[in-house]
């Protein structure tokens, strides 16, 4: 019997205990150094969620090498996987069951974690963007590709902008 409440609690809640190991892993990152592993639990929905990665948004990453021209591959790289990472777990997986705006508030939890300030308060309006983009067009590519772009604008413009 006990099995069976822990199969069904852990699938009743596996979404809030996916996000709290991000969170912890965030937090075990920000406060003790260690290595930022939340990415794994970030991309552990391509384990059990069937995913289309190829439709008809998918011609926005043809516009992907021209960002070679402006940024580090390295730096693109990591941003790209994060930015994948992030809509795979909030938009496809968590709004499976959570409303836009929930997802949205949740989306800004790690990020206030890592920068505390009022940009990382910020990032609650472009999540609701994505998340708004995601329900209309069900495209992870897009979202994505939205989700890249909008970060590549923001460093772009915060290296030009003074710091407060």
């Amino acid at each position: 019997m006990t099995g069976k409440r822990i199969r069904s609690f852990t699938k009743s809640y596996s979404e809030l205990i996916l996000y709290l190991l991000v969170l912890l892993f965030v937090s075990l990152h920000k406060f003790l150094g260690i290595p930022n592993l939340s990415i794994f639990f970030l991309l552990s929905p391509l384990v059990f969620l069937e995913i289309r990665l190829l439709d008809r948004w998918i011609f926005l990453w043809l516009l992907y090498p021209i960002a070679f021209l402006f940024f580090d591959a390295l730096w693109l790289l990591s941003m790209t996987l994060s930015a994948f990472a992030e809509e795979l777990f909030f938009r496809a997986y968590l709004m499976k069951r959570f409303s836009n705006l929930s997802v949205s508030l949740m989306f800004v939890v790690p990020h206030l974690i890592l920068n505390p300030g009022i940009l990382s308060l910020l990032t609650f309006f472009p999540s609701l963007f994505f998340g708004f983009a995601y329900q209309k067009t069900k495209s992870l590519a897009f979202v994505s590709f939205l989700h890249l772009f909008s970060n590549l604008v923001y460093f772009k413009l915060t290296y030009f902008l003074p710091t407060f």
